[in-house]
């Protein structure tokens, strides 16, 4: 109790601290939707990058010397999703690990039945559960937050990943207010995977990426991409599922968005 006082003490005073101009210029040049925020929001997105910076630890891996742009853009990009709610900063993730480009990694993947297959695959990110690490590759990491309207963000997914693990599980589902709430989010996703894997057998085109067809962890990531990057088209071809995740994040993307056609 008292350390959990003093912790959200000390939050209050860094975020009180002023933001380093040069901090500033980074996002103002990498990260498009900033300017476009509100300027509550702005105000708010810069304290909870400065707590972010200072509870994280980051890691630069295959010879990638870690720099303000790579830490900053990083972090303006996954406390998007802290705003206007209560949050304890991914208390699970402690290491974020840092890649120049894509990385290799020995994979066994589940193909049919009894059928395992095993090789060296090329990843972007990935993070875990009680894992307390993540793994982004820079590149894609920048690219993704240049690119706010393409529907792609790893960083999005990866700390999307991250809030899921809130509740003690890896289900799809975060943290909620209420029962009430709960219940809505079950129904509403389960619905959504459901459409969104029938798509995927039959080869239908979805504005969602079929990845997020592999379970209700990685659908709960791909939709939560889709929700900050393509809010029009969302909406517009998902309205429960954008009720869902609008009502859990307390934001409207749209409000912000440089998506101009919903499609």
């Amino acid at each position: 109790m008292i350390f959990a006082l003093l912790k959200k003490r000390r939050w209050r005073w860094l975020r009180a601290q002023s933001f380093p101009k040069n901090w500033r210029q980074i996002i103002e040049r990498n990260v498009p939707f900033f300017q476009r925020l509100s300027v509550n929001d702005q105000v708010e997105l810069l304290g909870h990058i400065k707590v972010f910076l200072v509870e994280k630890r980051f890691e630069g891996c295959g010879g990638l010397e870690l720099t303000d742009e790579i830490v900053v853009t990083i972090a303006a990009q996954a406390c998007l999703l802290l705003l206007h709610r209560k949050t304890d900063y991914f208390p699970g993730l402690l290491t974020i690990l840092v890649y120049p480009s894509t990385y290799l990694v020995e994979e066994k993947r589940h193909v049919e039945g009894p059928v395992w297959e095993e090789g060296t695959m090329h990843r972007q990110g990935e993070t875990g559960h009680r894992m307390g690490s993540m793994v982004l590759a820079w590149d894609v990491a920048k690219a993704g937050a240049m690119d706010s309207s393409d529907g792609k963000n790893v960083v999005l997914h990866e700390f999307a990943h991250q809030l899921d693990y809130e509740n003690g599980a890896v289900d799809g589902a975060p943290a909620f207010a209420s029962r009430e709430q709960q219940l809505s989010w079950s129904e509403v996703m389960r619905m959504e995977f459901a459409s969104l894997r029938s798509a995927e057998d039959i080869g239908i085109p979805t504005l969602l990426d079929t990845y997020g067809a592999s379970n209700p962890a990685e659908f709960f990531a791909v939709a939560t991409e889709a929700f900050f990057e393509r809010p029009l088209a969302l909406r517009s071809r998902h309205p429960r599922l954008y009720a869902e995740l609008q009502r859990y994040f307390h934001q409207n993307p749209v409000e912000y968005s440089e998506e101009t056609v919903e499609t």
